[in-house]
């Protein structure tokens, strides 16, 4: 697999997922968590969280990252996922509202929350959603495993 078709089988990896497993270290040691996300063409993931989380206050001391995105599977032949590292930054202005775009776009009903809440609480929700931080995980090596291909089938992609 050379380079071109590894990033169009990642691309297409982060399409059909939708959560990923965030990897911080900070004060109180290591912590994963996971979060929606929505991606864009360069490869960059969008996750929407509040600065007070223990994965927020984290990234507020150090932006570098690793994450891992996988279904879960029943047999080793059908492991596929992705394994990555990165560094994550907290959007604003023009980028935030590009970022937000994919995120939209990604997850429909985040979408009609904020167009259009259908009550109190879900105003409540919409308000919170759109006072958190949108972050941007921009990787800088990607490993894609993919067992349905062949037992141990590993491509990388430096970034």
């Amino acid at each position: 697999m050379n380079e071109s078709e590894t990033r169009v089988a990642i691309g297409e990896m982060l399409k059909q997922h939708n959560t990923l497993t965030l990897a911080t270290s900070g004060d109180e040691g290591p912590w994963a968590a996971t979060v929606f996300y929505a991606s864009d063409a360069k490869l960059n993931l969008y996750f929407v969280s509040d600065h007070r989380t223990r994965h927020g206050r984290d990234l507020e001391s150090s932006q570098s990252v690793s994450a891992a995105i996988n279904p879960d599977c029943g047999t080793w032949g059908e492991v596929r996922g992705l394994q990555m590292t990165g560094s994550v930054s907290v959007l604003s202005g023009g980028a935030r509202a590009a970022g937000l775009g994919h995120y939209l776009k990604k997850f429909h009903d985040v979408s009609a929350l904020f167009k259009a809440p259908r009550d109190k609480n879900e105003e409540k929700i919409a308000a919170r959603l759109q006072a958190a931080n949108l972050y941007c995980l921009a990787p800088n090596w990607i490993r894609l495993i993919d067992n349905s291909r062949w037992f141990g089938f590993k491509a990388e992609l430096d970034c």
